[in-house]
């Protein structure tokens, strides 16, 4: 299956906001964020947080899926991986897979060394699709930004 996907640009603040909504409504125990707080941003707050980085969206007929890269504040040479996530109904279909080649693609392009990425112990699912991307386990683990949540570093060189 080929996949349109894109980076996200100012005008994109709507579209952003409803793919994040339907992320959490559909997976909310997989993100640091809440509902509650994306509902609450305005587009000036979509703005910002495509603006230090990159955003892709996934698209057949409307956003399926989103992903974004940044820049680590304190050395450029490390990007993480965010904000991942993709419809249900294209889970297995290799369309994470190519959300997250895009951010690698990008990270490379901006000179990145490495990619580093958390996910929510427990994501089976998310671990291996990032392990299908090259990410092994860095062993290290933090409490997330959510009562309760504990998440799992992952990590991968870029060649």
């Amino acid at each position: 299956m080929r996949f349109a996907i894109r980076r996200a640009v100012p005008g994109d603040e709507a579209a952003l906001r409803a793919i994040r909504l339907q992320a959490l409504s559909d997976a909310p125990s997989a993100f640091g964020s809440t509902y509650e707080r994306e509902l609450a941003r305005t587009d000036a707050d979509w703005r910002r947080w495509m603006s230090p980085g990159v955003t892709f969206l996934l698209e057949l007929n409307k956003p399926r899926g989103i992903v974004a890269g940044v820049h680590d504040k304190d050395d450029r040479a490390i990007v993480h991986l965010m904000a991942m996530w993709v419809e249900p109904s294209l889970r297995g279909t290799g369309a994470a897979d190519a959300l997250v080649s895009s951010v690698l693609s990008w990270a490379r392009d901006e000179g990145a060394r490495h990619v580093r990425l958390h996910i929510a112990k427990g994501n089976d699912r998310a671990r291996r699709c990032y392990e299908r991307s090259g990410f092994q386990v860095t062993g290290r683990e933090t409490p997330g930004t959510r009562e309760g949540l504990v998440e799992i570093e992952m990590a991968r060189a870029l060649l």
